[in-house]
C-alpha cells in the first residue's frame, strides 16, 4: 500500500492531514520516497478507475499486485481492523486487462511491471 500512499488520501499540493501516517513526525520521514508530487498524482488518477472497477483503492491496488504474474505474494499491512476487512475484498478479484491497461498507464514512470527493468531502476522511483 506503499505506506498508506495507494489509499488515495494524500493528495498533491496539500499538506497531510493531522492524524495520519505521512503527517506523523517520525513515521513520516520514511514516507518521501511516496510523498512527492509525480506519486500523488499518478495516484489521483487510480481514483476513477477503482470506482469504474467497483474497488476501494486499497482493493485496486492489492488486486493489481495480485494480478501481476512477477509477484508471488502482495505483503500488506494494516493498522486498524476496518483497513484489514477492506484490504481482504481483494483476493479473488480478477481485473479486466482494460482496467490493468489504464493502471498501468496512470502509474506510467512511477511504478515498473517488467521484471527485466525492475533491477536497473532505483527503488525510490518505484511505487510497487
Amino acid at each position: 500500500m506503499a505506506q498508506g500512499v495507494l489509499s488515495g488520501k494524500y493528495e498533491p499540493g496539500q499538506a497531510p492531514k493531522e492524524g495520519t501516517r505521512a503527517a506523523h513526525e517520525e513515521a513520516g520521514g520514511s514516507m518521501g520516497d511516496f510523498m512527492n508530487e509525480r506519486v500523488l498524482t499518478a495516484v489521483q488518477e487510480l481514483k476513477p478507475i477503482a470506482a469504474d472497477a467497483g474497488l476501494s483503492m486499497p482493493a485496486l491496488a492489492i488486486a493489481w499486485v495480485l494480478q501481476n504474474d512477477n509477484v508471488a505474494a502482495a505483503l500488506v499491512g494494516a493498522s486498524r481492523p476496518e483497513q484489514l476487512e477492506e484490504n481482504v475484498k481483494a483476493v479473488g478479484v480478477k481485473l479486466e486487462e482494460s482496467i490493468m491497461q489504464r493502471i498501468d498507464a496512470a502509474l506510467s514512470g512511477v511504478s515498473e511491471r517488467d521484471p527485466g527493468k525492475t533491477a536497473e531502476r532505483a527503488p525510490k522511483t518505484r511505487v510497487c
